[in-house]
């Protein structure tokens, strides 16, 4: 099975079983993307305030202020998903944008026509927690189906987010904000502190401090920060 997926995935076919906000499936071609005409406006709309400098919570914001439905919302109107959420509930969740669900669209290559598979996994066969995998394990096939976005105002919008690093509480940026990596895993080391007291600080790498509670994660090592 895994073998026939693979090969689906080698000739650029959707194996997913409803599409991305902004596609649809070809009605005229099995397991294949086109444009939708309905949706892709949300996809411009996002890409188009973060090309111009707006963080993920401003384009929340706008989204929320525009009443712009999220893919949830789309996807229950369109095939009657999670009801359990929609069902009844008040108009206003209509338009509850989420910070994952802005940061899953900025980042999907599917909107500049590319299809990228395995990009999330298993911790292992006993253990089924969904868990995000490297990009370098990420299996890519270019120009599979009509692209929504630029390539050039994509790229432009990942460099914009590489390059922004998350504030403090008192509003600033720390200074190794994006520069420490783990030694053991390559991903970010964050700045936590101990207690209240802001003067005793130290960075761990953000692995650990995510999957701690599951086999195989990278160890608990921090590095202290004094002030």
């Amino acid at each position: 099975m895994k073998t026939a997926i693979h090969a689906k995935h080698a000739a650029g076919e959707y194996t997913n079983i409803h599409p991305p906000i902004g596609y649809i499936i070809d009605p005229e071609q099995k397991n294949h993307l086109i444009v939708d005409e309905e949706t892709r406006w949300i996809v411009e709309k996002i890409f188009d305030l973060a090309a111009h400098g707006a963080g993920r919570k401003r384009i929340i914001v706008k989204l929320i202020e525009d009443k712009v439905p999220t893919p949830g919302y789309i996807l229950y109107q369109r095939y009657g998903m999670r009801p359990n959420i929609y069902k009844n509930a008040p108009p206003e969740k209509a338009y509850d944008w989420t910070m994952s669900a802005v940061r899953d669209i900025l980042k999907n290559e599917i909107y500049i026509g590319n299809s990228v598979h395995n990009r999330f996994g298993t911790v292992s066969y006993k253990n089924k927690k969904r868990i995000r995998c490297d990009s370098d394990v990420w299996f890519r096939v270019e120009g599979t189906h009509e692209p929504i976005i630029d390539k050039d105002v994509f790229w432009q919008v990942q460099g914009q987010i590489k390059s922004r690093h998350r504030k403090q509480g008192d509003g600033t940026t720390h200074i190794f904000a994006g520069l420490l990596k783990c030694a053991d895993c390559g991903k970010s080391m964050v700045i936590g502190r101990a207690n209240k007291d802001v003067r005793h600080r130290y960075y761990n790498c953000n692995t650990y401090r995510k999957y701690s509670s599951l086999p195989d994660t990278c160890t608990a090592h921090s590095i202290r920060y004094p002030r």
